[in-house]
């Protein structure tokens, strides 16, 4: 999907999300829920507004990055891809008995699609009677029927559309019409490496924790109690990490999975992280995410899988 790669860079990408989560939450207490279950401060979450927060295990590994979606009566959690069941299930693990708070997947109910890249609000506003242009990142709104959320992912400024399911496909073609290209899983890959944005199922596990991963954003240091806030706020002190989310520049084709080590083959090698993300750009060539040990600076020579690879800061530049 080169075209697809470029025009994303230069103009608009509509991607089909479908494959992601969304989780309806309602019931009086939803936002309490969330707040003391997670990592950002939610309380205050004011209606038409998202936040980013983490679900956290009590060692504070990552179980989910979420996003939540506060359309006054009702929230929309966006999960990660594959991830709707265990999110939904692990939340309601800690509904009590005295909670209003009812979880409901509606991923069957409600489509998801990405538009990113410069020109997505201009697109977004030919299409979309009575979208703003000018709204700003983390605004939600609902139009025609379709939830809008202005969030920029993939390092390009980005919308989430949320229609009903049975619109998905002629969203995504009116998409088209009004000058974005349809993209597909590879591309989605780029763009997500590119920008040193982790993900689930690659970055976004519980081998990992929030901060390990650069969700900083994500995590609030001056709320109450949550789930392995005790873990967290202690790195935060100190302000020191055992391992950090770093870029990966070779020559030949970087392989997920591969252990990342430095020294000398043999008794002076060690093993200090490994590729989480890999793929190919028609401008940098492979390029990969590994999560490594801080003490692995950026211009640093590794081996990953046997590979030569230059250690960078995220995101990657030409």
């Amino acid at each position: 999907m080169l075209d697809a790669y470029h025009h994303a860079l230069n103009g608009a990408l509509a991607l089909d999300l479908s494959s992601a989560g969304r989780v309806r939450v309602t019931g009086r207490d939803r936002l309490d829920f969330l707040h003391r279950l997670s990592t950002q401060d939610l309380k205050a979450l004011p209606v038409g507004r998202l936040a980013t927060t983490v679900l956290t295990t009590p060692i504070a590994r990552i179980v989910d990055r979420i996003d939540v979606l506060n359309l006054g009566e009702h929230l929309i959690l966006l999960t990660g891809a594959g991830r709707t069941t265990t999110v939904r299930k692990w939340l309601a693990g800690y509904i009590f008995f005295r909670d209003e708070v009812k979880l409901q997947d509606v991923s069957a109910e409600l489509g998801q699609i990405g538009l990113v890249g410069s020109q997505a609000a201009a697109i977004l506003a030919a299409e979309l009677p009575g979208f703003d242009a000018e709204m700003p990142a983390g605004a939600v709104a609902v139009q025609a029927d379709v939830v809008v959320a202005r969030l920029p992912r993939l390092g390009l400024d980005g919308f989430v559309l949320l229609p009903p399911a049975a619109e998905t496909s002629n969203w995504l073609a009116r998409l088209q019409v009004g000058g974005a290209i349809l993209g597909d899983e590879v591309a989605h890959e780029q763009l997500r490496v590119r920008a040193g944005e982790p993900a689930s199922g690659h970055e976004l596990t519980d081998a990992y924790l929030p901060l390990e991963v650069e969700l900083w954003g994500a995590v609030s240091f001056s709320k109450g109690c949550y789930i392995g806030q005790e873990i967290l706020a202690r790195m935060e002190s100190r302000g020191k990490l055992a391992r950090r989310l770093r870029g990966l520049r070779a020559a030949t084709a970087l392989t997920v999975g591969a252990e990342v080590r430095v020294g000398l083959a043999g008794a002076g090698e060690s093993v200090v992280g490994a590729v989480t993300s890999a793929v190919d750009l028609p401008d940098l060539g492979p390029i990969g995410l590994a999560v490594l040990r801080t003490a692995v600076e950026p211009g640093q020579v590794v081996a990953a899988g046997g590979v030569a690879a230059t250690v960078v800061e995220l995101p990657f530049t030409t």
